[in-house]
């Protein structure tokens, strides 16, 4: 996927104030981890008081938010909320797909109705076997494959090319009495669908199976597909914080989000973000730390369900105030236990998916910042799975960094970033055992001091890049398009 911008205006060069001239650069990198490290811990303790979890809507997200806002009151910075909705989908039994006697590993896709059916299968233009490619099929993903579809059917089709709620859409319009998606059936596209059809407003079932399943399926003539979930809108806040320094009209936004999953705390992820921000915005206000870019500090809320906190933050926000965002500086897992050091990558040079003009840049500082410590770095793709997204997708630069979750590590990665080849980076992820005893402090502290460094650069920058118009067409159309939007697949 490849990013555009339709139309672009040059940024008016700033001279630096006489304060911020004043600022020894050799000190800006200076954030202790122990500074970090008070947060994590009040994290981890607002975990053990509220059921081992922060997710949104509980007691735990609640503390946190509490914690949050009167820690950056207390360091003298305006603050403010965004209060907005969300979609909370929770399956209350697993979800059933049996064939003939046969009965197949399934989950819902997030977002599928209620409901049990039983009827006869029909394929919709699948590829058994695949293509030698991803995308290869375009199953489900026009409505003349359904010309021949008999109403009242189950829909079985194979994921690729477009989005699941495309196919889901296509289904439910011709008729379709519940979905079954497989998995497309290449290398790394054979495990059962977990993915999500974007939001609510589906009125039958679906349900994700594996390659394989789909294969003995489109061999089957009847089939059964049970759903039991509910969806409870809640309210949720993302918490924005400055202090009155820079240019008001020329902002680096840095952010994280704050909840976890209902699994465990979050400690990684993502209180290391989080408390990275906290800490850093304390040490700004307290060394007085002056820039000729404002500063801005942003916690999200709700990105465990879906990047909801960021995607409502672009959406509802005007296009000029949109455009007085330099770039966005996402931090979303800071201290994996088996850690690598993942800058994302911005110039697409390594994955083919870059972002907006300005996010090489952003790239290039994060990398400097490990070679000056003689540390190796990676690149990790913009692929859409953190709140990055949004701003990507509105034309806005980004960059950040992650220390890697649940993929295992390679063997060619232990050189330089030690740790145990074949792995997992972060084995807790998304489970109870992510607490403070998740955290690596040796690499919290190496990230500390690029989050630093890059945050510095940006802030005193005063010919960053060009800034794009916002399109919303394209912003949609980039938003569909990702293979991610947080957790869950969309396509």
């Amino acid at each position: 996927m490849i990013w555009f911008l339709l139309g672009c205006q040059s940024i008016d060069t700033k001279q630096l104030s006489s304060e911020a001239d004043e600022i020894l650069e050799d000190d800006v990198t200076s954030l202790e981890l122990s500074a970090v490290m008070t947060h994590l811990e009040a994290f981890d303790q607002i975990g053990q008081d509220n059921n081992n979890n922060r997710a949104l809507g509980t007691s735990g997200a609640d503390a946190s938010l509490d914690y949050v806002q009167t820690t950056l009151l207390d360091a003298g910075y305006t603050v403010w909320v965004e209060d907005f909705p969300v979609s909370w989908f929770e399956e209350n039994s697993p979800t059933v797909v049996d064939a003939e006697g046969q009965d197949f590993n399934s989950v819902a896709l997030v977002f599928s109705a209620s409901g049990s059916v039983s009827a006869t299968l029909e394929a919709v233009d699948v590829d058994i076997p695949p293509g030698t490619s991803a995308n290869s099929s375009d199953s489900g993903c026009d409505i003349e494959d359904f010309a021949a579809f008999e109403s009242g059917r189950i829909a079985l089709i194979q994921r690729g090319t477009c989005s699941f709620a495309q196919k889901v859409d296509n289904a439910q319009n011709a008729g379709a009495s519940a979905v079954i998606i497989f998995n497309e059936g290449q290398a790394d596209r054979r495990d059962v669908v977990q993915g999500t059809l974007g939001e609510a407003g589906v009125t039958i079932p679906v349900a994700g199976v594996s390659y394989q399943a789909g294969v003995a399926l489109s061999e089957m003539s009847t089939a059964t597909v049970v759903v039991d979930a509910e969806i409870e809108e809640v309210m949720v806040q993302n918490v924005l914080a400055e202090r009155d320094i820079g240019d008001a009209n020329s902002i680096v936004l840095i952010g994280g989000h704050l909840d976890s999953v209902v699994a465990g705390p979050g400690i990684n992820d993502n209180g290391s973000g989080s408390a990275t921000l906290l800490a850093m915005a304390e040490y700004f206000a307290e060394e007085e730390y002056v820039s000729p870019n404002r500063i801005r500090f942003a916690f999200w809320g709700a990105e465990e369900v879906g990047l909801v906190g960021s995607t409502f933050h672009v959406e509802s926000a005007s296009d000029t105030d949109l455009s007085k965002i330099l770039g966005n500086l996402n931090f979303d897992m800071l201290a994996s236990p088996n850690f690598a050091r993942f800058i994302y990558d911005g110039d697409g040079d390594q994955f083919g998916i870059d972002g907006p003009r300005g996010s090489g840049q952003i790239e290039t500082w994060f990398r400097e910042s490990f070679e000056e410590q003689g540390l190796a770095s990676l690149e990790t793709p913009f692929d859409g799975r953190s709140d990055y997204g949004p701003f990507i997708a509105a034309g806005i630069p980004a960059g950040g960094l992650f220390s890697g979750a649940e993929i295992l590590k390679s063997t060619s990665e232990i050189s330089g970033h030690g740790g145990e080849a074949d792995q997992p980076y972060d084995a807790c992820y998304h489970l109870a055992c992510d607490t403070l005893e998740n955290i690596n402090q040796e690499g919290l502290e190496q990230m500390i001091e690029s989050v630093m460094y890059t945050a510095d650069k940006f802030a005193q920058s005063t010919n960053f890049a060009t800034r794009a118009r916002i399109n919303r067409d394209r912003y949609l159309e980039q938003k569909q398009s990702s293979l991610y939007w947080g957790e869950h697949l969309q396509r």
